[in-house]
């Protein structure tokens, strides 16, 4: 079956609280769930929708930030909006969704993101592509 979810992953070479502060503020990426875990190096992840007419239906996205040392990493995971084994496309909702809180983070903190690795069709088959690599 198509998967219609998308997957950003970059780099901020800012503090990991001023990417936390911006994301809280980004409604579409925090209106659902956020939380930062107890566990060093720091990890905060948030949960938000946002409705696209073009793909008929609620996207959720999901956004997780991670502590390093003179940056802060950020992976944003949209998708979702499937009725039926037929839904083959969402006119690229998942990946303006994506593509939507990465650049509001930017805005919010001034600055452009480094590093930026895409992934299309995102399925568990590619969660390897996203992980964090000392």
């Amino acid at each position: 079956m198509s998967k219609l979810a998308h997957a950003v992953k970059c780099r901020f070479p800012v503090g990991f609280d001023s990417i936390v502060r911006a994301v809280l503020d980004i409604d579409s990426a925090s209106s659902i769930y956020y939380e930062q875990l107890p566990v060093k190096p720091r990890v905060f992840v948030a949960v938000g929708e946002k409705y696209y007419i073009r793909a008929g239906n609620a996207l959720i996205a999901t956004t997780i930030v991670i502590e390093r040392s003179g940056y802060t990493e950020v992976k944003v995971l949209a998708g979702g909006g499937k009725k039926g084994l037929l839904d083959l496309f969402d006119l690229g909702s998942s990946k303006d969704y994506a593509h939507e809180i990465i650049e509001s983070i930017s805005r919010r903190i001034g600055m452009n993101p480094v590093d930026i690795m895409e992934i299309d069709y995102m399925d568990a088959g590619k969660s390897s592509n996203l992980w964090t690599r000392s």
